[in-house]
Parts: C-alpha cells; sequence; structure tokens
C-alpha cells in the first residue's frame, strides 16, 4: 500500500479500511509471531497484552487460541471486522507518531507491534508510550526490515536504497544500531533477537540448497544465527523495561 500521512488515511478511509480490514503480516500469518511471543510471555498470572497495529485482528486471534485472554487492540483506524471484535476487552484509536496510548501508567504486561513500527512518522513518541504503559519489566515485542543482512547491505550499496523502501510502499522509518541503541533503549533492555525468515526461500532448487545449508549450520549455534540473520528479512527484537 502506498504511503498516506494522518489526514490522507482518513480522507481515504474506505480505501485503507478495504486493505487493512484483511491484512494479516506475514510473521503472522506464517504463525511465526504468536511462536515468538509464547517464548518470551507465560501465560501464567493472565498477562494484559496490547497489540498495536490490530488491524485484521489476525495476531489477537492467535493470542486467543493460544490461551491469552486479556487482550487490548489500538490503532490509527477502526479496521476490525465485527466478527473479531469479542477477542479484545477493549480497543481504542490512536496515532502512535504522536498520541498518547490511551491507557494509564504500567497497565500492560506485554506490547506487540507486528509490521508497525517501519509505518511511523515518529517512532520515538511509540517508545516512550510503549515504556510508560508497560509494567516495571514488562515486554516490548516489535518487527523490523533487517536492513543490515549482508543481502540489504549489498542491495543499497548497488542501488543506493534499501529494499522495502521503494516509494511504492508505505515504509518510511528504519534504524540503524547506534540510533536504535541511543533511542529506544533508553527505555529498554534488548533480551532477545529473533529473525522471521518466509518459507518461500526454501522453494526450488535453491530451497532444496538452503534446507541442507541450514541442517548443516543447525550443529552451530553462531552459524544458524548468521543464517537466520542473512535470510531473514524481518528482525524482531525482544525488549524489556528498565
Amino acid at each position: 500500500m502506498r504511503y498516506m500521512s494522518k489526514k490522507e488515511i482518513q480522507e481515504n478511509n474506505e480505501e485503507v479500511r478495504d486493505r487493512l480490514g484483511k491484512f494479516v503480516g506475514p510473521a503472522v500469518r506464517h504463525k511465526y509471531a504468536i511462536g515468538v511471543f509464547k517464548k518470551y510471555v507465560s501465560i501464567n498470572n493472565g498477562p494484559k497484552v496490547l497489540d498495536c497495529g490490530v488491524a485484521s485482528g489476525g495476531f489477537a486471534e492467535d493470542l486467543r487460541m493460544a490461551g491469552f485472554e486479556d487482550l487490548y487492540g489500538l490503532d490509527i483506524g477502526d479496521y476490525l471486522p465485527a466478527e473479531k471484535r469479542p477477542l479484545l476487552k477493549e480497543f481504542k484509536l490512536a496515532d502512535l507518531s504522536f498520541d498518547k496510548i490511551p491507557w494509564s501508567d504500567n497497565f500492560f504486561d506485554a506490547i506487540t507491534a507486528w509490521c508497525v513500527v517501519p509505518h511511523l512518522e515518529n517512532p520515538h513518541n511509540f517508545f516512550r508510550e510503549a515504556a510508560r504503559t508497560l509494567k516495571p519489566g514488562g515486554l516490548l515485542i516489535i518487527s523490523l526490515i533487517n536492513i543490515a543482512s549482508p543481502p540489504n547491505r549489498k542491495y543499497f550499496f548497488k542501488h543506493g536504497e534499501f529494499p522495502g523502501f521503494h516509494e511504492r510502499n508505505n515504509h518510511i522509518t528504519f534504524f540503524t544500531e547506534a540510533v536504535f541503541s541511543k533511542t529506544a533503549l533508553k527505555y529498554f533492555d534488548r533480551i532477545g533477537i529473533e529473525y522471521f525468515t518466509t518459507p518461500r526461500i526454501f522453494n526450488g532448487f535453491r530451497g532444496l540448497i538452503r534446507k541442507l545449508i541450514s541442517g548443516l549450520a543447525s550443529l552451530r549455534p553462531s552459524w544458524k544465527r548468521a543464517l537466520e540473520n542473512r535470510w531473514g528479512p524481518k528482525i524482531i527484537y525482544i525488549l524489556k523495561k528498565k
């Protein structure tokens, strides 16, 4: 979808609703997101979970199926189909670039933002608000485009642009390691990094070769992590509120 400002989103509400009312990001669609969430967030004690950029409710549905029940949703517009609204205890509207997250301090145990931060004009506001509304020690799980992977670095040197940030899509924000450390990590400690790899890279003859290489790499954690970085178009940060 093309990039639109908040005003343009409101003016083109039907166009946006038609797209986001059906949209499920790849990490959610392939059940990778829920796997990461369950790895780091315990279902014990019924954690309060906020899904930012809830869109069509795909991740909220996965959370409910995994047994998480105290669920909240937030988006810039209401794109949630009526049949999925009961998944959430509360759903509210806010522009994460500039508005406050409309819940009180220290309210949530975990906040997720799948395929959200690269679309924000002011992601720093989001990080501050996530830190404010998370309980001490609460977790923020976000996905970013993995611009530091070797193929993306090579693409940049050749074309002067990063994949995923062309003029026809709505990705407008990315972080270098230093900028991420200076901003997001003022409020959080990074406790985990995961890489999402689309299953299609294992299709065909090249995919078969990748499967063989991946099998060998699994014998050494450092090799496995290097391949995940190389093949993973998305990097997922698991952040713990300081």
